[in-house]
């Protein structure tokens, strides 16, 4: 059986590292941006809305049930050839598996599909993918939260989403949510791992019970341990959102010191969040990574270094500052600044 793309040569003895991601289109303009700021590597986010997104040639994946070789060995081209690497594809479209993630008919189709997508990226050399397991989508109160000089952030006040109708036309369970999540495993982490692909899984958003009558699987550290237990594998780890992992109000550098012993580590989404959701709070936001806020990011850098860590470190939701654009291309350099600044003080330190 192959080894995770990871370990060969491409990505050996690599450092811990900052990357860019959150963005689909990788541009000359946003390329250029990103070796000018002194970083080789990228994920790019395929997050779309299928019912906006219809024109499936404009984007840089088409397809609206897999991705194929041609594609992906395209993309890879257009990054690697401005000098920089491209670690993950995140997000499949909803399209590609809602029916999987549901239990519904026609699922058994889409797993088909899901599994060539797979083998087509480790064909082409694209290592990770990261996908997240949220049938409802990411919800947020706000978008233009104010925070420090007007920067607007992103908001939940879990209120707002209590008389939300069901998403899916009835209330599911737990137990069954698990399962169809264990047909996924079942059916992908094989394909994953003869094509030398990682999967990394990302936290619910918000990491709440439930949203819209379905529950909200991974909003826990102890549900991400059951998830990477329910079959085993080398391929299969965390897409580490610090911000998800801090709303939960979990200890983040006890679940940091876990899952690096664990070797479960893949990349992280470095940003944080003005408190959890835990303890019977109802409402938190986004904030820069320099104020005060659920964990110290001096102290989560040296727990990433001493558990030896080596992969790539993102800015995962940054405030939209004053002359953004629509990849809050600003609000993204400052946090890397700040991640560059501490890494090199931890790296004098020995």
């Amino acid at each position: 059986m192959m080894k995770r793309l990871l370990k060969t040569e491409k990505w050996a003895n690599l450092p811990m590292r900052p990357g860019f991601g959150s963005f689909m289109h990788p541009t000359e303009e946003k390329l250029t941006l990103i070796k000018q700021l002194g970083v080789d590597d990228i994920i790019l986010n395929m997050y779309r809305n299928n019912l906006i997104d219809t024109n499936f040639d404009s984007l840089p994946l088409p397809g609206d049930h897999q991705w194929e070789y041609k594609d992906l060995v395209m993309l890879r081209n257009i990054v690697e050839n401005t000098g920089i690497r491209l670690l993950a594809l995140e997000n499949m479209p909803f399209s590609f598996y809602d029916k999987i993630m549901v239990g519904q008919p026609g699922r058994e189709e889409q797993l088909k599909h899901v599994q060539e997508t797979v083998y087509n990226m480790g064909s082409a050399g694209i290592p990770v993918l990261g996908y997240g397991w949220t049938p409802t989508g990411v919800w947020r109160s706000s978008t233009t939260y104010k925070i420090r000089g007007g920067a607007q952030s992103m908001s939940v006040n879990l209120e707002d989403f209590k008389t939300a109708p069901l998403s899916h036309g009835r209330v599911f369970s737990e137990d069954e949510m698990w399962d169809y999540y264990h047909y996924f495993l079942e059916g992908v982490l094989g394909v994953a791992e003869e094509a030398g692909v990682t999967l990394a899984l990302h936290p619910n958003d918000p990491p709440v019970p439930s949203l819209a009558g379905v529950p909200q699987l991974f909003r826990s550290f102890k549900a991400y341990r059951k998830a990477m237990d329910m079959i085993k594998s080398e391929n299969h780890g965390l897409q580490y959102c610090l911000g998800n992992f801090s709303a939960m109000g979990e200890d983040i550098n006890s679940v940091t010191e876990y899952f690096a012993k664990e070797d479960k580590l893949v990349y992280i989404h470095f940003q944080t969040v003005s408190n959890s959701l835990a303890k019977g709070n109802t409402t938190l936001n986004e904030i820069f990574v320099d104020m005060p806020g659920y964990y110290d990011p001096v102290s989560v850098l040296k727990k990433l270094k001493e558990v030896g860590f080596s992969g790539m470190i993102m800015p995962g939701h940054v405030p939209k500052m004053i002359g953004d654009k629509s990849w809050e291309e600003r609000g993204r350099s400052f946090t890397i600044g700040y991640i560059k600044g501490i890494m090199a003080a931890l790296n004098c330190e020995g």
